[in-house]
């Protein structure tokens, strides 16, 4: 038999191995087990890595409580079905089960609300993380605005910047707003980072304006910024202020 024919036999029994201990498929596995070794170990260590990625799940699915009695049967269905992905982040395994649960039961309104929070929350995390470099850079910008909003209307040169680690998202009921009647439009909010942990803000007109706005002429100054709003919007300046300050206090934009 030749080398690569043997590193063949050999990568397939890796993957084999590695994708039944992942879902506990344990018989699979036992003709590997080495000899003068008892199988039961086998049973050990899917038992406790499935006990703790369930655990995992339970404490980001927490949430779900109260809407879905059936969530731990759901998660153990989930974790034996599905293995977990290679190099695993911690979120991105919650994040494929709200996408794999659509699947299997059919959610209601309040329920799409929650899995539209985890998934947005994930789709933030990651833009951090693929683009680390443009994270920390916003964060050191906006650690200095309780310094430079004061100067926003002064200084003619400051620039106004929109946090790139965003997402938006629009509910579907009044749930995570503490209203009992479901929206007629929905609730548009947004996720955005700040340092270590996602925020949400929720947009009105003027606010999905100025978003909208600073998301298409990148950073710029406030007179340009003005500019384009009054094209689009009825903002008089010192709504557009205290906006600004609104958003620069909770991290959603920074200045230079």
């Amino acid at each position: 038999m030749s080398d690569n024919t043997l590193l063949k036999d050999y990568t397939e029994q890796l993957s084999r191995i590695a994708t039944s201990l992942a879902v506990a498929k344990n018989g699979v596995v036992h003709g590997d087990v080495a000899a003068g070794q008892s199988c039961c170990l086998v049973e050990m260590f899917t038992s406790g890595n499935l006990d703790k990625r369930a655990d995992k799940l339970n404490d980001q699915l927490d949430m779900f409580a109260e809407t879905m009695e059936e969530l731990p049967g759901l998660i153990s269905r989930y974790i034996r079905e599905i293995p977990l992905a290679a190099y695993d982040t911690g979120t991105s395994d919650t994040d494929r089960f709200v996408r794999w649960l659509p699947t299997v039961i059919k959610l209601t309104p309040e329920q799409r609300d929650l899995i539209l929070v985890i998934k947005s929350r994930f789709t933030v995390e990651e833009a951090g993380r693929r683009n680390r470099l443009g994270h920390v850079r916003f964060q050191e910008l906006a650690s200095l605005n309780d310094r430079l909003v004061s100067e926003l209307e002064s200084n003619e040169g400051l620039r106004i910047h929109l946090n790139p680690m965003r997402t938006r998202a629009v509910f579907e009921t009044g749930l995570l707003i503490g209203e009992e009647e479901s929206p007629a439009d929905g609730v548009e909010v947004l996720f955005f980072a700040f340092q270590t942990e996602v925020r949400t803000v929720i947009l009105e007109r003027e606010g999905r304006a100025l978003v909208q706005t600073l998301s298409e002429i990148g950073p710029c100054r406030l007179a340009s910024l003005k500019k384009q709003l009054d094209l689009t919007t009825s903002f008089d300046d010192e709504s557009l202020m205290e906006m600004l300050n609104d958003c620069s206090e909770v991290g959603l934009i920074a200045f230079s």
